[in-house]
């Protein structure tokens, strides 16, 4: 998904920053202003999915020539060549394809009911679910589908659903009813 040009990739890391301190200052404003936790995070996720939507799918509609496309379908392959090259474009891929929907994962932990395995379960599905539509539209923008990228954004998925459910499990139990019941 983030198989971009080292220019590319060094405006895309910036953005995926910006995103992650607007998905908090969003969940925060919702807090503080008292208009609800569940607001404060649909106002998060929504802030999530836009800064996922401009990296992944605008910046190649503004910086990408229309091409044949193609598909890897190799799990593992950009995966190894950026821990055997130890180049910066493939570390900045891997690195960024994680970084990305670690707030997207933990925005939609927090927002599931359930408990810590229901949380993860269901941000991990999502966030895989996403990075596969994302792949599918990439592609049919004339880019290279990759499943390291749906493998790469699914555990950034899972890594910050997994955060967000031990932060609540060691919130106590009284704690996270009162959130869920937010």
């Amino acid at each position: 998904m983030l198989t971009l040009r080292y220019e590319e990739a060094t405006m895309a890391l910036p953005i995926a920053l910006i995103g992650g301190v607007l998905v908090l200052v969003a969940w925060g404003l919702g807090a503080i202003f008292g208009h609800g936790r569940r607001t404060a995070l649909w106002a998060a996720l929504l802030t999530c999915l836009a800064v996922i939507g401009w990296i992944t799918i605008g910046l190649t509609l503004v910086t990408h020539d229309p091409g044949t496309g193609g598909v890897n379908l190799d799990p593992g392959q950009e995966i190894r060549r950026a821990l055997n090259t130890g180049a910066r474009e493939p570390w900045l891929n891997l690195v960024g394809n994680i970084v990305l929907f670690i707030p997207f994962g933990t925005v939609v932990a927090l927002m599931t009911r359930r408990g810590i395995a229901m949380r993860v379960v269901t941000a991990t599905f999502l966030g895989a679910a996403l990075s596969a539509a994302i792949e599918s539209t990439q592609y049919l923008l004339g880019r290279v589908a990759d499943v390291d990228d749906i493998i790469l954004n699914t555990s950034g998925a899972f890594l910050g659903a997994l955060a967000a459910g031990v932060v609540l499990a060691l919130g106590g139990s009284d704690a996270g009813r009162r959130r869920d019941a937010d």
